[in-house]
């Protein structure tokens, strides 16, 4: 196990650029990179969230080694040694996949090399806490990298209202009569709501897939999440193309239906020329599969 070097937190921090960088660099100068674009957003406050993870994850790597030699098996490496630090591990690798997730965005790397990056649950699924779905698929949310970064905006966009809400309790607190006190029981209520819906995404986060080729791997064959699908309506002879995708990314006026969805849990793992049927309130549809694509 590598301790991190606890002064590299005071060095990290590299003038703000933005802009996608001519080249790979060194990891130790990612970081830098990564967070003075934290510290341009909405919260500086958070620039330094989960950094000594991350701290933690470069000095295992080698801060002087080039961003580009960094591979998916040298992620999958650290992820299944940081898996016996504890119980929350994958919890607390989430900073680790931020960082890999910008690298992609900014073109360091090839791959979103965050896809790698997950703790063994084993020893967590025999309680039943987490692991595997019954059809065994993960049980955490199956996202595209779109929609990855809209659920880390989503989490930063509750960590912004969080400050919010605790200024909030402290100013209705002021009013030191606690016994009929109407603004800070709404003021606690806001609270309490705001941090479990934290404590809820930060969960969905840490055990989000980023998908990662699986719906061009399986073009023509088989129906993921993922797949662009070409369905006719038996019955009229209407084609319907349809995108599927996880739930949190459902969006029925762009044609992304979810998996849980009739119709989505309809066709998924049916192939081209399978016929499927979909009992709904009117009566049952059949669709015939006539294209599967990525």
């Amino acid at each position: 196990m590598v301790t991190p070097n606890n002064s590299a937190a005071d060095t990290a921090v590299a003038p703000d650029v933005t802009s996608v960088s001519e080249g790979p660099s060194n990891l130790h100068d990612a970081l830098g990179k990564f967070v003075a674009d934290k510290k341009s957003g909405k919260s500086s406050k958070r620039s330094m969230e989960g950094h000594q993870e991350i701290i933690r994850f470069i000095d295992w790597y080698g801060r002087d080694r080039k961003v580009d030699d960094l591979s998916p098996s040298l992620v999958e490496d650290y992820a299944r040694e940081f898996s016996q630090r504890g119980a929350d591990a994958q919890k607390r690798l989430t900073p680790v996949k931020e960082f890999l997730v910008f690298l992609r965005k900014i073109e360091w790397t090839e791959v979103n090399l965050s896809v790698h990056l997950r703790a063994s649950r084993s020893r967590r699924t025999a309680s039943g806490r987490q692991g595997t779905a019954a059809n065994g698929q993960a049980s955490g949310p199956r996202l595209s990298e779109e929609g990855y970064n809209r659920l880390l905006a989503e989490l930063d966009k509750y960590k912004d209202e969080k400050v919010k809400a605790d200024q909030e309790v402290k100013e209705a607190m002021a009013g030191k009569d606690f016994r009929e006190n109407a603004p800070l029981d709404a003021a606690k209520e806001r609270q309490g709501f705001v941090a479990a819906k934290i404590r809820e995404l930060e969960s969905e986060v840490a055990n989000a897939q980023i998908l990662s080729g699986e719906a061009q791997a399986n073009a023509g064959k088989r129906i993921v999440v993922g797949s662009n699908i070409t369905i006719k309506d038996v019955a009229s002879g209407k084609r319907i193309n349809y995108i599927l995708v996880d739930k949190r990314e459902a969006d029925v006026s762009s044609g992304k239906i979810s998996t849980v969805s009739p119709v989505g849990q309809a066709l998924l793992d049916h192939s081209v020329g399978d016929t499927v049927e979909i009992t709904v309130p009117k009566g049952t549809l059949s669709y015939l599969i006539e294209k599967i694509g990525a």
